[in-house]
């Protein structure tokens, strides 16, 4: 595959996070449902324990609108209201408040040196682009925290219907920007991000986490390390 090489960059643990966990988000939704109605936090957090299988390496398909995509992935949402002692008719209100909240630019914390990151890539002239398992709303929030200026598009699970570490995810997001086989992945998770990528002939860092004997990378380190090595290939190739 031809094309420029570029920098793939996960989103959520990687250059941002949202407050809160899973249960503490979706006690949020209910009562944005209904303020009045009691909610039992640790009840949500027994019915959550399982994960969220639909959201697994092969995604849940494609939609056309993100109300459906949202809709495909609430099943176990709900589940955890009901069990919780919420009510049926709260439960499906509080599905429809999720979205909203859960992409509330002001719910996220964009991580140190997250954006000192991506200009050190892009001043090095490679290209940005974030690729994330996230919902479809995620460009939108990417452009509200500042970074939007910086990439040159974000590419979600949603879009594609298909999940890290899923081989097909990283093909097609290669080959929707025209990138270079052997672009970078930068990531926080060693599986989705750095494994998946590897394993279709891309280049991974792995950031905020140790790598084996490697102490944990920051963003900066990230970034100093790929404009490092671009440097060193555009050395060698004019000798």
């Amino acid at each position: 595959m031809g094309g420029a090489r570029m920098v793939f960059w996960d989103f959520d643990g990687t250059l941002a996070v949202r407050e809160g966990s899973w249960p503490t988000i979706l006690r949020e939704a209910v009562l944005a449902a209904d303020p009045t109605h009691a909610v039992d936090l640790d009840a949500l957090a027994i019915g959550l324990s399982g994960g969220f299988p639909q959201w697994g390496p092969e995604g849940m398909g494609l939609h056309r609108r993100a109300s459906d995509w949202w809709r495909a992935a609430s099943p176990v949402l709900v589940d955890a209201c009901l069990g919780a002692g919420v009510s049926p008719t709260i439960a499906r209100q509080a599905m429809v408040k999720l979205p909203s909240l859960y992409y509330e630019p002001t719910a996220w914390r964009t991580l140190p040196g997250a954006r000192e990151a991506l200009e050190a890539v892009t001043r090095a002239g490679l290209p940005n682009v974030v690729l994330s398992n996230r919902a479809p709303e995620l460009p939108g929030l990417v452009d509200a925290l500042g970074f939007g200026w910086l990439v040159v598009r974000t590419i979600t699970s949603a879009s594609l219907g298909v999940e890290k570490p899923n081989p097909v995810m990283f093909e097609t997001a290669l080959r929707l920007v025209g990138a270079a086989r052997d672009s970078w992945m930068v990531g926080d998770n060693p599986v989705a991000d750095v494994a998946g990528a590897r394993g279709v002939g891309m280049r991974a860092v792995l950031v905020h986490r140790a790598d084996g004997p490697t102490s944990a990378m920051t963003l900066t380190d990230a970034a100093a390390h790929i404009v490092a090595n671009e440097a060193e290939g555009a050395g060698a190739s004019i000798r």
